[in-house]
């Protein structure tokens, strides 16, 4: 009850300042993505990025607004995977580790309001729809909602409109157009070079969803497949975003390419150790055609790191097509875009992607 008092006094003060500080023509009424009406100030210099939308405000080159954090974004260890699967977290690892922390932070989770309200935040963003009128209730402060592209499926679209979104209210517009400029190059460029080709079958397997998996976990409407022009096998469920599958399906669609996510590498590896027999009869193993690709599902969706998968699976798949392209050095490329920084030697230091799959009798060779 006196934690209670204490919020709510904590609140009555976070007002009256904002009533005496800001004056109506200071303030801005905005729809937010999920269509709600928010009154956020003209000028946003402190935010607070909740649900894993931080990534947003280091591909806009905005993290010195950042006033707290969420503890999951200031740890090496996140669920027992190492946070260098979130690529946008090594490029901000010596500085996050000074900013306040505003609660645990997760998929779900509300912060901690007193410490939210301890850090001044202009502006709190989130994924979450409910949790953002829950928050702005309770402490006042402006929350806006952006588009969430996570397991449920998405289109690139919905990734520019999120950084053209943020963008206007933060003052990083320019920003914001040079890296939907950027992704709609490589999504152009991509579809280009595989234009006509046979559409080979592909499985992509233990794709990372709130955590790790084992080779059933896949998804629907995989949008690299689609940029490559790729079948992709698991389509024919009709469904959309992330499913798990029965295992006895991927025989029957017998792809001629799989891809295995490194985050779900070990389970595959102990599945593999149980069940020798089913892999081998898999065209894909038999042929030498499994490869790995880095998690790019880590506390939600990280387009710099599945861009750059992207182009390591037409590397393999469209030799020829692709024969420009080093695949390293165009992750390289794309991380530098996105982050400032070069964080390739770094995640592959965590994880062993873009590289062949070999089956042997002690288990998993990459």
């Amino acid at each position: 009850m006196r934690a209670l008092r204490k919020i709510a006094f904590i609140c009555l003060v976070l007002a009256l300042s904002t009533i005496l500080s800001l004056n109506a023509e200071d303030k801005i009424v905005i729809t937010d993505m999920a269509g709600r009406k928010v009154e956020i100030p003209k000028r946003v210099e402190r935010i607070v990025a909740l649900s894993g939308t931080l990534r947003y405000i280091i591909y806009l080159q905005a993290f010195e607004k950042i006033v707290g954090v969420e503890e999951v974004e200031k740890r090496d260890i996140m669920k027992k995977l190492l946070a260098n699967g979130r690529a946008y977290w090594i490029a901000i690892r010596d500085k996050v580790k000074d900013i306040p922390s505003i609660g645990e932070g997760g998929p779900g989770k509300i912060p901690n309001l007193e410490k939210l309200i301890a850090v001044r935040p202009d502006l709190v963003i989130t994924f979450e729809v409910n949790n953002a009128q829950l928050i702005q209730d309770r402490t006042g402060i402006p929350v806006v909602v952006v588009k969430d592209v996570g397991i449920k499926g998405f289109e690139v679209e919905d990734i520019t409109a999120t950084l053209s979104f943020l963008g206007k209210i933060l003052g990083k517009e320019e920003r914001a157009k040079q890296l939907n400029k950027y992704i709609e190059q490589c999504v152009t460029d991509l579809k280009r070079r595989t234009a006509d080709s046979r559409k080979p079958s592909v499985y992509v397997g233990a794709i990372s969803a709130r955590g790790a998996h084992g080779i059933t976990s896949t998804e629907v409407n995989y949008p690299p497949l689609k940029w490559l022009n790729l079948t992709n096998v698991v389509d024919e469920i009709g469904k959309r975003g992330h499913v798990f599958i029965d295992k006895e399906k991927l025989l029957e669609w017998d792809p001629e390419y799989i891809f295995i996510d490194t985050a779900g590498l070990n389970f595959v590896n102990e599945d593999y150790l149980r069940n020798k027999e089913f892999y081998k009869r898999l065209r894909a193993v038999k042929e030498g055609k499994v490869y790995t690709l880095f998690p790019f599902n880590f506390y939600r969706t990280n387009i710099e790191v599945l861009l750059a998968n992207t182009y390591f699976m037409g590397k393999v798949i469209y030799p020829d097509r692709f024969k420009d392209i080093d695949p390293r050095m165009k992750a390289g490329e794309i991380f530098q875009m996105f982050l400032g920084i070069d964080v390739y030697d770094e995640i592959k230091k965590a994880y062993r992607g873009y590289e062949r799959v070999k089956f042997k009798d002690t288990g998993l060779e990459v």
